[in-house]
């Protein structure tokens, strides 16, 4: 398992502690949904193993405006709803999860449902499970369980949960095309045919999704689309990151289009990553003569580091972390002696953490929405809480600490950095009708223009094009944009839970300002 891997099942181990039931939130709160055509921004891990926190934590979440969310995969995996071929399908953890967050007002709830159950797999091994691909003799049980999920939280009115608000569209079937499948491809594609059918047998609009593509450090160098560039990039890809399935794998995903509805794709390095693997996905679908919807199901905070240790320079490649951009192999020393400061709970670098990935958040949405991504769910509901601690040698990198809330039982304690910055985004995002990036000749400069009912905002960073770390000079740049309008707001990415903003005159519509590495929000006044 893979040090992200391993983070996120010692979350689920410390969610399950919970304390003393709170009172259930009553009253439901109005849908929120992305304009068909936009791109619905959720938060993904959400736990739903204990009932007296999920609806806590939908309406703390509520909060920021979301319109999607995400829970933790392996709560509802085969196995945990159907213990053997004879036992009935437990729903409760799921009926939980759509329940209560479909009363916080989500209007875009994402399932992920693994096919790993002990019982049917073609290869278990003493603890886990090498091959989860059921047997051929459990298709026909394993078709009836994703047949009996879809089902119930269709919306069609026949066998649907008591309750239920609207139907639940997004269904991943494998939470990542990696160690989590790590079946041969062909086997992993017979799975995902049965379950195809199976959901669309239940509910023609079901929006299937193939277990995610992961493909971090194979744009680092930002390809151009051909074939051969791709195949170069893949090539170059660092060996440790995916190893059980590369280029080969996803074409023989990308060839079966029958099988699924939305491409899925796991954005795990910096949120420029996602306009290198949009222009690939579509340069992929392009070639096969099809052109699907791309769903973000998971996404990281930019990490810098992961797949090892990053407390440390020293040592063989193999058993140092895997540098991650816009990080390079130059900057490893410096990476350790930052992360060694993360990891020793440094209060100035701890906030200087919790501040770049609130405005990481904000810029990787932004490049999705631009990007006409469907759905892209946010890291995290809560840190990965065990990967901040020394032992761990911060082996999942800056991530471990990109969570938008803090805990304790079912109460919430602390509303990070990031949690503010998605509110404010959402703010800026709500019922939005359009996002586009308007060029300069400087290609650092990112300026967006986000359209909507009540008129226009804009937010403008500089993207230094590689690593900044505390202390380090920051670069900036003067520009110029034209808002039509004699002065505007300007706001920086809010960390709190109020907003820095200041007042700047325009000349004869045109605002001049300096922006840096931190995005501002420009509203026209």
């Amino acid at each position: 398992m893979n040090p992200i891997a391993l983070a996120v099942f010692m979350v689920a181990s410390l969610a399950s502690c919970a304390a003393p039931a709170s009172p259930l939130v009553t009253d439901p709160l109005p849908r929120r949904a992305a304009r068909p055509g936009t791109t619905a921004v959720g938060i993904e891990y959400v736990f739903i193993d204990k009932a007296p926190r999920i609806p806590v934590e939908a309406q703390a979440l509520a909060e920021t405006g979301l319109t999607a969310v995400k829970h933790y995969a392996e709560h509802v995996e085969w196995g945990e709803m159907q213990s053997g071929p004879r036992a009935a399908i437990d729903f409760t953890r799921l009926d939980n999860y759509v329940r209560h967050y479909q009363a916080a007002g989500f209007g875009e709830l994402v399932l992920c449902l693994k096919p790993h159950a002990r019982w049917a797999a073609r290869e278990v091994a003493l603890i886990g499970i090498k091959n989860p691909s059921p047997k051929r003799e459990h298709h026909e049980l394993f078709a009836t369980w994703i047949r009996s999920v879809v089902e119930r939280y269709d919306g069609d009115g026949v066998d649907d949960l008591d309750g239920l608000r609207w139907p639940v569209r997004y269904l991943e079937i494998g939470s990542e095309l990696s160690s989590y499948q790590p079946e041969p491809i062909a086997e992993y594609l017979e799975t995902l045919e049965v379950a195809y059918k199976a959901a669309h047998a239940a509910s023609p609009s079901i929006l299937v999704a193939h277990a995610a593509f992961l493909t971090t450090t194979a744009f680092r160098d930002h390809p151009t689309p051909s074939e051969t560039n791709y195949e170069r990039a893949f090539a170059d890809m660092s060996p440790r990151v995916n190893p059980e399935h590369r280029l080969a794998s996803i074409h023989a995903v990308l060839d079966r289009p029958e099988l699924f509805d939305v491409v899925n794709y796991h954005a795990l390095a910096d949120p420029y990553e996602l306009e290198d693997a949009c222009r690939w996905l579509r340069f992929e679908m392009g070639q096969r003569g099809y052109d699907k919807p791309i769903l973000v199901s998971d996404t990281l905070a930019t990490t810098f580091i992961a797949w090892g240790p990053a407390t440390t320079a020293k040592g063989k490649p193999h058993q140092l972390g895997v540098i991650v951009e816009p990080a390079v192999e130059a900057d490893r020393e410096r990476l350790a002696a930052f992360f060694t400061r993360m990891v020793d709970d440094d209060a100035a670098t701890h906030a200087w953490a919790r501040d770049f990935i609130a405005a990481d958040a904000v810029q990787r949405t932004l490049i999705a929405a631009e990007q006409r991504v469907a759905c892209i769910n946010l890291a995290f509901n809560v840190d990965l809480p065990l990967l901040t601690w020394k032992v761990a040698r911060a082996g999942a990198g800056l991530t471990a600490w990109a969570g938008a809330l803090e805990w304790r039982g079912n109460r919430v304690t602390m509303r990070h950095p990031l949690f503010h910055a998605i509110t404010q985004l959402m703010e800026h995002l709500d019922n939005y009708r359009s996002v586009r990036r308007i060029a300069y000749a400087d290609e650092r400069v990112r300026v967006y223009e986000i359209t909507g009912n009540t008129g226009g905002t804009f937010c403008a960073w500089l993207d230094p094009q590689r690593l900044l770390l505390p202390g380090d000079a920051v670069p900036s740049k003067r520009i110029t944009l034209d808002i039509a309008a004699s002065a505007a707001d300007v706001t920086a990415v809010r960390t709190t839970p109020t907003d820095e903003s200041k007042r700047v005159a325009t000349k004869s519509g045109t605002l001049e300002l300096t922006i840096g590495a931190t995005p501002v929000f420009i509203t026209p006044k």
